[in-house]
């Protein structure tokens, strides 16, 4: 176990800051937005689309929607980890404002009134400040209100911040640690080290259960998902899944129940299992590419699979796909009962599920 706070004041710094970032206010695009697909894959129909470049991460509030994205260049729209910028949509006008840029931001959480903002190293072995800076922004000004820096980790796989909030916490699983700061503050309140490497992160709705993804890092060590209480750390379940080697499992957890996603190197699988012992569940459709990814939002469980171009929404029981549409490169889902977003390398869209969905 490696506490934040015994590594003042080399590793962690707090920072005072309310400018050293430029601010843009523009309209939204009003017009609805079509991806074409093959007649066997409805298109994707978005009700408004923000078109600001690809988007690494979505985090949904009472009154607006945040993401990191990567403006587009003059080769297009490409991710860029060093002009990694923040935007703030107005959920009512949907105007947007946006700041940075934050270098090797991949994640955000928010937590309260604070939007929290997680790096990864994306070049193994990298050992740039920015790529170990956790940033916490005001929600509502975008103000950068501190910065930590990460403890340096000896293994040199990339690493991520993996970020999961309510209104009083934020949890970071970066690397062999995972830590639970106050959402204000910033303030270490547990930490605790784990076998392997940190890949993904998912409170559940209550917020009594943690669950973190690791990776064994190699095939012949087994990646895990482990359950741990949220207040104090302390592990209470793990098991054995896939994605050693390759990434790493992804998580995402509903009342009763977690969904993981990972890729094998021929396909990409998802798993169903049970919130209180991890047992797993079966699945009527569990393969995919290996660029799936899980997300629960808006009620409904939903498969990403970048390299096949899809977007479905998963019956919650039996894992059965019930509706299906065509996408674009990348893919993010968040939302809340009132709205439901989907980011790609284009910007990020406004959804209406599909009444199949629910």
């Amino acid at each position: 176990m490696r506490p934040w706070t015994a590594l003042v004041p080399c590793s962690l710094l707090l920072v005072a800051c309310a400018g050293g970032t430029t601010s843009r206010v523009t309209p939204p695009t009003t017009s609805p937005l079509t991806v074409t697909s093959s007649p066997e894959i409805a298109p994707l129909v978005e009700t408004r689309h923000w078109n600001l470049g690809p988007v690494a991460d979505i985090a949904v509030g009472q009154d607006s929607v945040y993401l990191l994205y990567s403006p587009p260049t003059s080769e297009g729209a490409l991710a860029n980890s060093t002009d990694t910028r923040l935007a703030r949509i107005d959920r009512a006008s949907g105007v947007v404002v946006t700041v940075g840029p934050f270098p090797f931001a991949r994640h955000i959480a928010l937590a309260g009134s604070v939007l929290w903002i997680g790096p990864n190293n994306q070049y193994q072995g990298t050992s740039a400040p920015d790529s170990r800076m956790l940033v916490g922004v005001d929600a509502r000004t975008l103000d950068t209100l501190q910065k930590l820096t990460l403890p340096a980790e000896s293994s040199q796989t990339q690493l991520v911040a993996n970020l999961a909030s309510d209104s009083n916490s934020v949890w970071v699983a970066y690397g062999s640690h995972i830590y639970r700061m106050a959402a204000a503050s910033g303030r270490t309140l547990a930490s605790r080290s784990i076998d392997g490497i940190a890949t993904g992160i998912a409170l559940e709705p209550a917020g009594r259960r943690l669950y973190v993804a690791i990776d064994g890092l190699t095939a012949a060590v087994s990646a895990t998902i482990t359950e741990f209480d949220a207040a104090t750390l302390q592990p209470l379940v793990s098991a054995a899944t896939g994605g050693a080697g390759l990434g790493g499992p992804q998580v995402a957890a509903g009342a009763n129940d977690l969904w993981v996603s990972y890729a094998t190197g021929m396909l990409g699988q998802v798993e169903h299992r049970q919130a209180s012992n991890l047992a797993e569940l079966p699945i009527a459709f569990a393969l995919h590419s290996n660029g799936v990814h899980v997300f629960q939002a808006s009620g409904i469980v939903w498969v990403i699979d970048t390299m096949a171009g899809e977007l479905i929404c998963l019956d919650p029981e039996t894992g059965a796909a019930r509706a299906t549409w065509a996408t674009r490169e990348g893919g993010v889902v968040a939302g809340d009962g009132t709205g439901t977003y989907f980011g790609d390398i284009m910007g990020v869209g406004s959804l209406q599920p599909d009444a199949r969905c629910r």
